[in-house]
């Protein structure tokens, strides 16, 4: 880390985690990469990848505000398939978990299946780890996002059945795993998707969302969603039409979020040359959005995530500085007004900075990547606590 406000705010522990916390250093080993946080009602959880023996394993820790546990492992093979886009994340509904990982098919390089684990328990103990497509073709599935519904979890995922056919395109499809670890009602959401973006899910009252890169027979690849009613998922509709005509897929995909009936979504385009970073909020349970905000141009690396709490809307994003990016942090009030805005670390722009994940816990905003230099996870907290923000922009 290069900027010298950061490790200001690293000190600020506040009342939001014990004062002889080590939440900046979590058990991880050597070459720990693609971390992950969740919030749980244990605490803080982080999953991450770390290679060992020759095996890659799957492992998590819980922070419970006083010190993390050790260091766990939830599933580990030699055929995985390891992506710095498309990477496991943890979620959370009680004390049940789910988690996905990646497993080779076949030996061209982008054939691999979605295996799924579930625990009841918090992470002490795991099922045996099933593939969530019901598909035996040597294709592509991967970029799965899921959020906790019911007793168990409602999952998207982009799935490559069709790709090996004459102009058969990527599709996004939806499944309910039940509190046994059973998948039900696979369902396809979008018959033509972008084949290597983001997914993400968000419940408003009750109702699943889905939001992803859609892709047209004209190769606009414009960010979509669907949500499920009784009666199964709505057809696709566009978050905003940037007309972004592009014969490739960025591997950038949408982030969203929700608080009770508030909802907003962020995402990277380049649809006019320039490489923005854009966010739009509901305030009515997604029945209308506000207009575009602009949240950083013309040098947006994307990278996106968000998060909300009872007042504000927290984007964390990567821009280009220099030779370098910065993860920059931006909060907005629910009209869309900006707050705050804050360049929160310098990092490297190479793949192995990956994506950088937040959590709001205990009132703190944090932020994990694998750091390039260190060759290890770094993780930032950013304490929410304070009541007023000055007229220069920095906390009280």
């Amino acid at each position: 880390m290069r900027i010298g406000i950061v490790l200001v705010l690293l000190a600020f522990l506040g009342g939001c985690v014990h004062e002889g916390s080590s939440i900046t250093d979590p058990p991880i080993g050597i070459g720990a990469e693609e971390s992950s946080l969740t919030v749980t009602e244990s605490g803080l959880v982080l999953s991450w990848l770390e290679p060992h023996k020759g095996d890659i394993l799957l492992k998590m820790a819980l922070h419970n505000g006083l010190r993390w546990s050790e260091a766990r492992t939830i599933a580990k093979g030699d055929d995985w398939f390891v992506n710095w886009a498309d990477f496991p994340a943890i979620v959370a509904n009680g004390d049940m978990l789910f988690v996905h990982f990646l497993k080779k098919s076949a030996a061209p390089t982008f054939s691999y299946d979605v295996m799924y684990t579930v625990s009841p328990d918090m992470g002490e103990s795991w099922s045996t780890p099933k593939k969530l497509h019901q598909d035996t073709v040597n294709a592509e599935h991967g970029f799965v996002s899921a959020v906790p519904y019911e007793d168990g979890f409602m999952v998207s995922w982009l799935d490559g059945r069709y790709t090996g056919e004459d102009n058969g395109a990527m599709t996004i499809r939806g499944a309910f795993v039940d509190p046994n670890g059973e998948s039900h009602n696979a369902t396809e959401i979008d018959h033509s998707t972008c084949d290597c973006c983001q997914t993400s899910m968000t419940i408003v009252n009750g109702v699943p969302w889905t939001f992803y890169r859609d892709r047209t027979k004209e190769e606009i690849r414009d960010i979509y969603f669907s949500k499920m009613l009784d009666d199964g998922w709505t057809e696709p509709v566009a978050i905003h039409d940037d007309n972004w005509l592009i014969n490739a897929c960025p591997v950038n995909g949408p982030m969203a979020t929700s608080y009770e009936e508030n909802m907003a979504v962020v995402w990277f385009t380049a649809a006019d040359g320039d490489q923005k970073t854009k966010l739009k909020i509901s305030q009515d349970e997604g029945k209308t959005f506000s207009d575009v905000i602009l949240v950083d141009s013309p040098k947006s690396l994307g990278r996106v995530d968000i998060k909300m709490d009872s007042s504000r809307i927290y984007v964390t994003f990567l821009s280009r500085k220099d030779s370098d990016a910065a993860v920059k942090l931006k909060a907005y009030n629910y009209q869309g007004e900006l707050v705050h805005s804050e360049i929160m670390s310098i990092v490297s722009t190479e793949r192995g900075t990956g994506f950088p994940r937040t959590a709001i816990w205990q009132n703190t905003l944090f932020i994990s990547w694998t750091d390039v230099e260190s060759n290890s996870i770094k993780i930032l907290q950013y304490p929410l606590d304070r009541n007023h923000i000055s007229a220069r922009g920095g906390w009280h």
